[in-house]
């Protein structure tokens, strides 16, 4: 893989492409560039997790052109975000053990089981093997303990896969491997520009970094991030991390945020809103990220923004939010794929990880 991040550097300044002239900044500068080409005087902006902090610089370089803004899943510009991931996916996993210990279908002590579960993984992977489909030979991959961090991190995106989560951790604290084994061969069909998200990110953010003792069993997750070593390698010259001071200013805006987001929790939106004396923060109860694709609520709340982006909103679903309807599923649910320890097929570093590339990415894919 770091052949590959190498390569690709490579290729890109061999086209003359300045990898410095990419990042938040000229992005918003481009967003506004086209509403002139447009000639629309002022629109409203919508944004979703990265998307949010595009917005953000957009209102705070060329308010002129902002009218409101909707901002769902907020990243607000004076955040290193990498540093928090220790801590938000502690507070994420943290919501789940409460809502769990109101269910009859989780077992008590997930966290427990969550921290049992990464510490077996890391000393000893399992290798799983996907389901058998016609046609199609069978897969084989290695889980570390890093590895099921990563899973659980994406999952709490969606508020399905929340609600399947206390399943998943009991099943493989169990070594029932089958559910995790359907996470690891999902395909998924997110694409985003590599080259561009690792010269955003890495010019705008620190190293990943474990907050305190309470996350050393999350030492190898955090270590094995994404930007962790590819940063190093995309400028290797070094790189001074900036970040924003949002001014005061005075545009309409909505900041959406999902309870159990991991990647851009709610006191994120709080904190972006303290510089928008008209912003209003809606939290929905038991949803992850990307609040509106997530819940008909969200759309609803945009509705009610949209028709007087000054009026205090009035939308009622907001108060029916309901926690998460954890299932328990049946055993039978999973076809029955084979789940090997320390198998002699391959080395665990001679197989590429499915996740290396999606850690932390501002485009991690949802589960479904």
């Amino acid at each position: 893989m770091r052949d590959e991040v190498v390569a690709c550097r490579s290729a890109l300044i061999a086209k003359g492409i300045d990898l410095f002239a990419y990042n938040t900044t000229e992005n918003a500068a481009d967003v506004n560039d086209v509403r002139k080409a447009l000639g629309i005087k002022k629109w409203v902006l919508y944004g979703v997790s990265y998307g949010t902090r595009v917005a953000l610089e957009v209102m705070n370089e060329h308010p002129e052109g902002v009218s409101a803004s909707i901002l769902d899943s907020v990243l607000p510009l004076d955040i290193d975000h990498l540093k928090e991931d220790g801590r938000n996916l502690d507070r994420s996993l943290r919501l789940l053990e409460r809502d769990c210990q109101k269910s009859k279908n989780c077992m008590r002590g997930l966290g427990d089981a969550v921290r049992a579960i990464v510490k077996q993984l890391d000393k000893q992977p399992v290798l799983l093997r996907s389901a058998d489909k016609e046609n199609a030979p069978a897969q084989y991959r290695y889980v570390s303990g890093a590895d099921f961090l990563e899973i659980i991190f994406g999952s709490l995106y969606d508020r399905y896969a929340i609600e399947n989560m206390p399943t998943l951790i009991e099943r493989t604290y169990k070594n029932d491997f089958r559910p995790l084994a359907d996470m690891v061969f999902e395909e998924d069909d997110i694409e985003i520009s590599q080259g561009m998200d690792f010269s955003v990110t890495c010019s705008e953010t620190s190293r990943s970094e474990l907050p305190d003792k309470r996350f050393e069993y999350w030492t190898k997750w955090i270590g094995e991030a994404d930007y962790t070593w590819v940063c190093p390698l995309w400028f290797p010259q070094g790189m001074t991390v900036s970040q924003k001071h949002p001014r005061r200013l005075d545009i309409p805006t909505l900041l959406l945020s999902g309870e159990y987001d991991p990647a851009t929790p709610t006191h994120w939106a709080y904190r972006a809103a303290k510089s928008l004396p008209f912003g209003q923060v809606v939290v929905l109860r038991g949803i992850g990220h990307d609040v509106i694709d997530s819940d008909p609520c969200g759309s609803e709340v945009v509705a009610d923004f949209l028709a007087n982006p000054r009026r205090k909103l009035k939308t009622e679903c907001i108060g029916r939010m309901q926690a998460p309807q954890f299932t328990a599923a049946a055993e039978e649910q999973w076809q029955e794929p084979a789940t090997q320890r320390a198998a002699a097929i391959r080395s665990p570093k001679q197989m590429r990880s499915p996740f290396r590339f999606r850690h932390r990415s501002s485009t991690l894919p949802r589960k479904h």
